[in-house]
């Protein structure tokens, strides 16, 4: 080999290590670069995620406000329900003495029904008696204008 062969070799291996070097380099400031930007991306994907976990928390003590909410409102309808089935029972009750009342009420109304008929009948009876004691009476003052004899006109009048 020649002194200029070998020249060459070492001008192609100096070209080639000087090429390589610039190629690494560059490739080693790309990646300075990619990864810079990576972490600047990934510094903002963990912010992002911060605030959603934060959301997550507002929603999450929300939820518990609802589920208290829901927990208030629970015992309110607990509440009213048992003050419904108490104003049932008051109902039930209240019910069934009415109708007591009204089976004693109707009882009264049958009693003086009756007494008002055998009233009726008693009044109807006097009346006949009456009637009759009234005929008796007529028929006795007539036997007994009979008896005393004829009457000046004035007497008669008087009965």
């Amino acid at each position: 080999m020649t002194l200029d062969t070998a020249q060459m070799f070492v001008a192609l291996a100096a070209f080639f290590l000087t090429f390589s070097a610039a190629i690494l380099g560059g490739m080693k400031w790309m990646l300075d670069r990619v990864e810079r930007r990576t972490d600047r991306n990934f510094a903002q994907v963990d912010q992002r995620f911060a605030q959603v976990d934060q959301r997550f928390e507002q929603v999450d003590r929300r939820f518990e406000q609802v589920d208290q909410r829901f927990e208030q409102i629970d015992h309110r309808f607990d509440r009213l329900e048992s003050r419904m089935e108490r104003a049932d029972a008051r109902m039930d009750r209240a019910d069934a003495r009415f109708d007591e009342r009204m089976a004693r009420i109707d009882a009264r109304e049958r009693q003086i029904d009756d007494r008002l008929l055998k009233i009726d009948a008693n009044i109807l009876d006097i009346t006949a008696k009456i009637a009759g004691m009234n005929d008796s009476i007529v028929e006795m003052k007539a036997s007994l204008a009979r008896l005393e004899g004829p009457q000046p006109p004035l007497l008669i009048a008087r009965g």
